[in-house]
């Protein structure tokens, strides 16, 4: 039997910490997030290669940012500087869709800023995050109509629009594409 030498990765890591946080044993999890205990095991050994839909449940279930299982949380204090090329994508759906975390920290709740890119007339449906999210989306180049399902709006260069995410929303982008400043406040743990 050998012994791991190499460090988890920032996702398995934060995942057994955050399941942790909640007080859910691997099975509770699995079942919150419908997905089989199995895989809430494997990534939290640092193993397998999980979609985004399985990424999305998972943070939902555990009323966290999807940045919050990927950000490795360095000393506090230290200046980070990072450039959009270097962020991680979070979610992408081909080339119509790409989100890349910027930022995330936690104070007084979580706070996560995405840059989100749309090709010509590129859509992302969102069946909605975890329950009290509150987004903040500034347009800063196109056209995009952004909001939620029903109460969209369609947001020019340096519109901001803040609503509950919590709930089904869209981003549609119209003509030439464009890009968001994408800020989601999580609330605090109970």
């Amino acid at each position: 039997m050998s012994t791991e030498s190499q460090p988890l990765s920032p996702l398995a890591s934060n995942l057994r910490q955050w399941r942790e946080r909640r007080g859910l044993s691997v099975s509770g999890l699995a079942r919150d997030a419908g997905i089989s205990k199995s895989t809430v095991s494997e990534l939290e050994r640092g193993n397998g290669n999980p979609s985004l839909d399985t990424l999305w449940a998972l943070a939902k279930a555990l009323n966290v940012s999807l940045g919050a299982l990927f950000v490795d949380q360095g000393p506090v204090g230290e200046t980070v500087f990072k450039r959009l090329v270097e962020a991680p994508t979070i979610a992408r759906d081909g080339d119509e869709f790409i989100a890349q975390l910027v930022s995330a920290w936690r104070n007084s709740g979580e706070i996560e800023i995405s840059v989100v890119t749309l090709a010509q007339d590129g859509k992302r449906d969102s069946r909605g995050n975890a329950a009290g999210v509150i987004e903040r989306v500034v347009c800063m180049r196109g056209l995009v109509e952004v909001g939620p399902v029903g109460a969209s709006v369609l947001l020019e260069p340096g519109d901001m629009l803040m609503f509950r995410a919590d709930q089904p929303h869209i981003y549609h982008a119209r003509g030439e594409g464009g890009r968001l400043l994408v800020v989601q406040q999580y609330p605090t743990d109970s």
